[in-house]
């Protein structure tokens, strides 16, 4: 597929692998016009003998300027400006930053280059209800027992021995010092309350973890590589000012947690693969089932963020936010199965 532009013309390729080329060429009017502007820029910044800073005429600027240099900055500046004229073309949403080669570059010569970028993967779907109906059918009640709630009782009372070794009987007074309990049947029953909350978290996560991961397995997915490439770029950019805080450097890290930078990577790109994977999925089951989260909830959230981030947009949380509750809402939907 190409298109022609007054100033590029560019072809873009079939994606493989979710990942696709764009390659062309900006004529050399706008090239030489860019070059233009970068030694303007120049005898802004150099100060050359003979003359005030900022005040050396373009053809002095020139003539001591490393051309080469000169060039490759008006070929990225032509680039950064072609970029998003193109994406907006060719409908292209990118999920990576682009990686941009020269292929041709001379004086008063139209600029060759190729930029490969990452997309949305296409997602093959398993039978989602099936799985999320498989995932529940071997659910069993919650059940709280008088062992568990003695087990916790028992731990309470270890933990509050005195110095002397001494281990607090079961009273009224003594659970009373543990919270806002009226007697013992009071902090009893409160008790087995919370060990039921605790246990149904436990099993709706492990439910999740079942889920995702049957999911993940069953589904077609090809992650693009410049995506998790960039995923783990800046996860390692974040963990390094993280460090640096703490004036810990990251081979310092790695020798703590005893891996190696590779071993480090690895666990990483498997983690991120497996997020990215469930969130394409989740948004694929949204798409087919049309599930939109509730427009209250989502000006709720920009408001929320607003307060943390004042100075950022609300359009710049939109689609972040738009999308997290979607995946929550799909989630949902998915785990209690009711269709």
């Amino acid at each position: 597929m190409s298109h022609s532009h007054d100033h590029f013309s560019v072809t873009v390729s079939k994606p493989e692998n979710s990942v696709i080329e764009i390659t062309g060429t900006i004529n050399a009017e706008t090239i030489e016009s860019h070059r233009k502007e970068v030694i303007k820029k120049l005898a802004k910044e150099v100060e050359i003998p003979g003359f005030r800073k900022g005040n050396a005429p373009a053809d002095v600027v020139e003539k001591q300027a490393n051309p080469n240099h000169v060039l490759e900055d008006a070929a990225e500046e032509a680039l950064s400006e072609a970029y998003p004229h193109i994406l907006e073309e060719h409908n292209i949403v990118p999920m990576s930053a682009p990686r941009v080669s020269i292929i041709k570059m001379a004086l008063g010569a139209p600029l060759e280059f190729k930029i490969s970028v990452a997309i949305t993967p296409t997602v093959e779907l398993p039978n989602y209800k099936k799985i999320a109906k498989e995932t529940r059918k071997d659910e069993k009640p919650i059940e709280v027992t008088d062992e568990d709630v003695a087990q916790v009782i028992k731990e309470l009372q270890e933990l509050r021995k005195d110095s002397a070794g001494v281990i607090p009987e079961l009273t009224d007074e003594f659970v009373k010092t543990l919270g806002s309990f009226e007697s013992i049947e009071d902090f009893k029953t409160k008790l087995r309350e919370n060990i039921k909350l605790e246990k149904e978290s436990d099993a709706s996560r492990i439910r999740f973890e079942m889920l995702v991961k049957k999911l993940a397995e069953e589904s077609n997915i090809i992650l693009p590589t410049p995506m998790v490439d960039d995923e783990i770029y800046a996860s390692l950019n974040r963990l390094t000012k993280d460090l640096e805080k703490h004036n810990m450097k990251l081979e310092d890290y790695f020798k703590n947690i005893k891996k190696t930078e590779e071993e480090f990577v690895a666990a990483k790109r498997a983690s991120i693969e497996e997020q990215l994977k469930t969130k394409f999925i989740l948004q694929e089951i949204a798409k087919k089932e049309s599930i939109v989260p509730d427009p209250e909830q989502v000006e709720a959230e920009i408001k929320q963020a607003m307060l943390h981030y004042p100075n950022l947009s609300p359009e710049d949380f939109r689609s972040y936010i738009v999308e997290t509750l979607t995946n929550e809402k799909t989630l949902r939907w998915l785990e209690e199965a009711k269709f």
